[in-house]
């Protein structure tokens, strides 16, 4: 715990002669007073021949509380009775009387805490709009939303202040691959554009680049009630792969709370964010190398977003949905940014804000000018935002194995074979009508009632390896005939695991084939160590593949996330690894 300490605050500044004396503290040490304390902690045992520090035990027993989502009540109880077992003179922190409010005090000296912005701010300054849900209550007001920040700035630098990290914060700049291979997104063509647009910031291999990633989910866990908490999450690119994507890398900046996801709003909730990644651009921020002994002056930068085709569409400003694709010049785009910039950037009353936000014919499905092209360097990266391959896997999955199954998921809807009609295409799968009612033959893309039970027998069957995945077997409904409420990792092994096996033997060679071309193909991009060569001759292979469906599937099944998987081998190229992404 003593080391761990000493590295998250630096404690070797006193050995630097660049130290900035203004910051020090009475004795010189370079430490403030309430952390001064807390070492001064680390120093007396639990109780005497103990193996625990006093300051070791609180912050081992808070940790257990947060795992096993211990109440604050039977917390504080166990602080008594531990206080009460343990010999006299004990050191049960935190002073008596022991509490989870108190511990939490003691702990919060360490400087990992969040802020509530706009706590003092009483009213909206565009719209006026009140922050209280009730202003003139006579109890507690409570707040229409509570946007908690953790600021990025000082987690950044206990990356350099740490003697265990400080090391791994420069690998991008010696790990980086020559022949073509990826296994880090400083192996892709937007980390080397960026590079050699900006060459001052990648002179220096300590400075910080970042990934984005935000979505919405319940956190309730009960799909009845429609709450959508979103939290931003950060995550370090110079680390490197084994990782930058681990758990502990992930750095929680923004939680945004509900019941209602903040839509094409999102910018106002990124602003203290954006406002500090600005600042961290232009003028960066002292920093103590923990490896060198030496200060430099850290910047940092956003090199893109992670998430899902909605979020995407809340980030980056453009919709994606209301016609068919075409291509925008310059000049139109630039006449579509136009009118957004002047749109209040939060929902308020159209009447009484005397301004409108319906689109006229010009803006297209532009919603407004993304936030981030206030980062200086945003307009020039090629990779803006990444589409999350787990989201799409799981769209095309659900989709092929719902029309399989003939589900709640099914493409095959009667709207689709009045859609074959029209088109006057397989006069075979036309609708037919039987007296009043009409009735849909048999597609050779469904399971028959028998090969339906077999592939669920099979899925119902599998086994997998502890920690690998879900008991997918249970999703199975107790007649055999469906599979229900599958997960996003569910679909990724049913995808590339299962679904080649299960439906070779259920459904014709023209119909199986390139379903499992199309499994070999995401199974490929999922590899954690990617080619070049390999990924330029993935693309034509997944249109001609995406041509054989079209071939055996109504065009209804074709909608815009099966269209999305044409753009992940470039994805792969400019950006690398998915698993990364």
């Amino acid at each position: 715990m003593v080391d761990v300490i000493d590295d998250v605050m630096g404690g070797v500044i006193e050995n630097d002669t660049n130290c900035n004396e203004g910051n020090l503290d009475t004795d010189g040490r370079g430490v403030d007073v309430g952390f001064q304390k807390l070492l001064e902690e680390l120093q007396f045992k639990l109780y005497p021949r103990c193996s625990f520090s006093s300051l070791d035990f609180l912050a081992k027993l808070v940790h257990i509380k947060l795992i096993n989502k211990w109440t604050d009540s039977s917390f504080d109880q166990l602080l008594e009775l531990l206080q009460t077992a343990f010999p006299e003179g004990n050191r049960v922190p935190p002073p008596p009387p022991p509490s989870h409010y108190e511990a939490k005090k003691t702990l919060k000296k360490i400087g990992l805490g969040y802020k509530s912005i706009h706590e003092l701010l009483q009213k909206c300054p565009v719209c006026n709009e009140s922050r209280w849900v009730d202003e003139n209550t006579k109890g507690k007001k409570v707040a229409h939303k509570v946007l908690r920040y953790f600021p990025v700035t000082p987690r950044l630098q206990r990356l350099y202040y740490s003697r265990h990290t400080t090391k791994d914060m420069i690998w991008h700049s010696t790990g980086q691959y020559k022949d073509g291979t990826i296994i880090h997104p400083v192996d892709g063509t937007s980390w080397k554009k960026f590079d050699m647009k900006y060459p001052d910031f990648s002179r220096e291999p300590r400075n910080v680049r970042l990934g984005l990633a935000a979505d919405g989910f319940n956190t309730f866990g009960n799909m009845c009630n429609p709450h959508s908490t979103w939290p931003v999450i950060l995550t370090t690119y110079n680390l490197p792969p084994w990782l930058c994507m681990k758990e502990s890398s992930f750095m929680l900046t923004l939680l945004i709370p509900g019941p209602k996801g903040p839509g094409k709003d999102l910018d106002v909730f990124l602003r203290p964010l954006v406002d500090e990644l600005k600042q961290l651009w232009s003028f960066g921020v002292r920093t103590k190398d923990a490896a060198a002994n030496t200060f430099f002056n850290m910047k940092s930068m956003l090199l893109w977003t992670i998430n899902d085709f909605p979020a995407r569409s809340s980030l980056s400003g453009w919709r994606g949905q209301g016609g068919p694709p075409r291509t925008f010049s310059e000049e139109e785009i630039q006449a579509q940014h136009a009118r957004p910039l002047f749109r209040p950037p939060c929902k308020v009353d159209a009447q009484r804000a005397g301004i409108k936000r319906d689109r006229e014919d010009f803006e297209s499905n532009w919603s407004k000018k993304s936030i981030f092209f206030e980062l200086e360097y945003w307009s020039s990266l090629e990779l803006k935002h990444n589409f999350d391959l787990m989201h799409v896997e799981k769209n095309v999955g659900e989709s092929l194995v719902g029309t399989s199954l003939m589900n709640d998921k099914s493409k095959d809807t009667s709207n689709a074979r009045a859609d074959l009609t029209k088109l006057n295409i397989r006069k075979n799968l036309w609708l037919k009508k039987n007296g009043n009612k009409f009735h849909k033959p048999h597609p050779p893309y469904s399971f028959t009632k028998p090969d339906r039970i077999r592939f669920c027998k099979f899925i119902r069957n599998v086994k997998l390896l502890d920690g690998f995945g879900s008991n997918i077997g249970n999703k199975v409904n107790e007649t055999n005939t469906n599979i229900i409420g599958l997960k996003s990792h569910d679909y990724h092994i049913l995808m590339q695991r299962l679904l080649p096996i299960g439906v070779k033997g259920v459904l014709g060679k023209g119909v199986f084939t390139p379903i499992i071309e199309l499994c070999m193909f995401l199974k490929q991009l999922c590899s954690r160590t990617l080619s070049v060569k390999d990924m330029k001759e993935a693309k034509p292979t997944i249109i001609k593949i995406l041509c054989k469906l079209e071939v055996i599937y109504p065009p209804a099944f074709f909608d815009i996330i099966v269209h999305l998987v044409l753009h992940l081998p470039d994805e792969a190229i400019s950006g690398g690894p998915v698993c990364m992404r």
